[in-house]
């Protein structure tokens, strides 16, 4: 079908379907005399070439792309109305022009090992140049990292090796607007969690990441509903403290002297310093037996056979014999 007439008849409605932009702005960007104009792709008029023309129109175009899908999304309802005819697009799942947008998505997509950096910019709609940039500052290798509430977000382990990013530690970005009372909930969990050996550096510092991020106002009211309301003991809320100017931490920087249950969930061998019956010794060499965690202990196979151990008496833990000397 030749979409011309309806390309004429939407550039010459006196008022724009959306405040978001002009009727200056849809002529251009569909009938301008520039390289992203709609016009100007190849047979154009072919209404079975429209989708990928579309997509060839906002890769090319310099200003906005989200205000550029914009338009499209509202020529397409247009031309269904008029004429019946529904053009199926893949539009990007996010809003493209927004940067931080941008990165969120691209540190999650690239978790999953089937995915590919190159196909990024055919997904996007942007160009290989903005994916090797967005990039960058997800590493930390860039003048303009990501900021959120005053920390810097980097995921400096990342990796970079044939069109695919390896992630030692997996970061995914989870930005949530609880209401304060969702916000208590998750604390007094968390604090529930620390208590448990295993899991407790985790729940610290996830704890102290929330806290760090919540108004003096919103930290009273946690501080008068503990204290006021339904009174417990403080001192664990009171020392959350964070040490450091970042937003993610790797599974190295949570286990600090535990690396068991990194050890654990990705199935590594470990070390650690154990403070048993018969005194002080290092176990080497130690896997992890499933299914062997009951809340307080786990089983492990190491040079002395297998052995249960109870995870309050771990002194140390490390990936290497060498670390704990």
């Amino acid at each position: 079908m030749d979409i011309t007439p309806y390309i004429e008849d939407f550039t010459k409605k006196k008022r724009a379907p959306s405040f978001l932009y002009d009727m200056k702005t849809v002529r251009s960007l569909l009938k301008g005399n520039n390289e992203a104009a709609l016009i100007k792709q190849e047979s154009y008029e072919n209404s079975e070439y429209l989708a990928y023309n579309i997509k060839s129109s906002v890769r090319a175009y310099s200003r906005n792309k989200d205000i550029a899908i914009h338009i499209y999304k509202d020529f397409l309802e247009f031309l269904k109305e008029k004429s019946g005819v529904e053009i199926s697009v893949n539009f990007p799942p996010i809003s493209i022009s927004n940067t931080f947008e941008r990165l969120m998505f691209i540190a999650k997509y690239l978790q999953d090992p089937r995915h590919k950096v190159s196909k990024l910019p055919d997904l996007l709609w942007v160009s290989q140049r903005t994916i090797n940039e967005d990039i960058k500052r997800l590493r930390g290798d860039h003048d303009d990292p990501i900021q959120i509430c005053g920390k810097v977000f980097t995921i400096d382990d990342m990796e970079k090796h044939r069109d695919m990013v390896c992630f030692p530690s997996t970061a995914h970005p989870l930005f949530l607007t609880p209401n304060l009372t969702q916000v208590l909930v998750t604390l007094k969990g968390l604090k529930t969690m620390a208590g448990d050996p295993l899991y407790a550096e985790y729940a610290k510092l996830t704890a102290t990441d929330i806290w760090e991020q919540l108004s003096d106002y919103a930290k009273t009211r946690v501080h008068f509903v503990l204290s006021e309301i339904v009174p417990e003991d403080l001192e664990w809320y009171e020392n959350l403290r964070k040490t450091d100017n970042e937003h993610f931490h790797s599974e190295v920087q949570c286990s600090g002297t535990n690396v068991v249950l990194d050890c654990i969930k990705n199935g590594k061998t470990f070390c650690i310093e154990y403070d048993g019956e018969n005194g002080i010794c290092i176990y080497n060499q130690c896997n992890f037996v499933p299914h062997s965690y009951d809340g307080k202990s786990i089983e492990i196979s190491s040079e002395y056979g297998h052995v249960r151990i109870a995870l309050d008496k771990v002194m140390r833990s490390a990936y290497t014999v060498e670390e704990l000397m």
